[in-house]
């Protein structure tokens, strides 16, 4: 492990700190990357007769480069309609998933706020069991909620793509889901801006090659219009996706 950088040391210390998590301390729980997690969409379409065999390969090939992910998703979210909540809710909120120790430990640090872009229930699972505590998350929908929080200094789980649990119908999968929530979600806008402009965020799981990823700092960047950095603002990202691509690799 490298040093830990001094900044992030002393931004843990006032207690001016929240956590980006990202898929990477998913996948050691068992969940899929990208790549298989649309190719598992794509075998349950073949299967539940969505699509042909023919149609089943020429999807399966656009999985191999991941700048074709989003395009993916959007076909399938078309195809499968109204049983891909289904779908999600039985592969992010399984009874058997277990979150891992290295999740464990990170919901222990003196955080502000969590931020994630993943559907599934292991950091309410971590919590519960670090803590034994029910924590209750947040999505885009809950900007009233999320403001409270912030004034009342008390820390929460921000799911910023959706919750597989309690609305799995209203997931943000696709770029197109993203645009909608720049134009009707304005409360959740005004979250994000005062959350990336007053604390330092520690990003942890993440690839910059991941979509999710790239959606969430895409509308990041829509906020402060475009300007190359946020203002007063120091983000420091940590790739540990290494330490998670097997189910249960430490």
């Amino acid at each position: 492990m490298p040093a830990i950088p001094t900044k992030l040391a002393d931004y843990y210390k006032k207690g001016s700190f929240g956590i980006y998590i990202g898929a990477g301390l998913s996948r050691a729980s068992g969940l899929p990357d990208w790549e298989s997690f649309l190719n598992e969409l794509i075998e349950y379409a073949c299967d539940n007769n969505y699509i042909v065999q023919k149609k089943k390969k020429e999807l399966n090939k656009l999985t191999k480069d991941p700048s074709n992910y989003l395009l993916v998703a959007e076909e399938l979210k078309e195809i499968l309609s109204s049983d891909l909540p289904k779908f999600i809710r039985q592969k992010f909120d399984s009874k058997s998933l277990v979150p891992s120790p290295t999740l464990c430990k990170v919901v222990q640090l003196n955080h502000k706020f969590i931020v994630t872009t993943n559907y599934d229930t292991l950091i309410e699972k971590a919590y519960a069991k670090v803590y034994h505590d029910i924590l209750n998350p947040l999505t885009y929908k809950s900007a009233s909620a999320i403001n409270y929080n912030i004034l009342a200094n008390e820390p929460f789980l921000l799911k910023a793509h959706g919750d597989a649990k309690s609305a799995p119908n209203e997931i943000i999968l696709t770029e197109n889901d993203y645009r909608n929530i720049i134009f009707k979600e304005r409360g959740y806008q005004s979250v994000l801006h005062v959350l990336f402009s007053t604390c330092n965020v520690l990003f942890l799981g993440a690839s910059l090659k991941d979509p999710e990823m790239k959606l969430l700092l895409g509308y990041i960047h829509n906020i402060f219009h475009g300007g190359g950095s946020v203002p007063g603002n120091t983000v420091l990202i940590f790739n540990l996706e290494a330490i998670s691509k097997k189910p249960g690799k430490k």
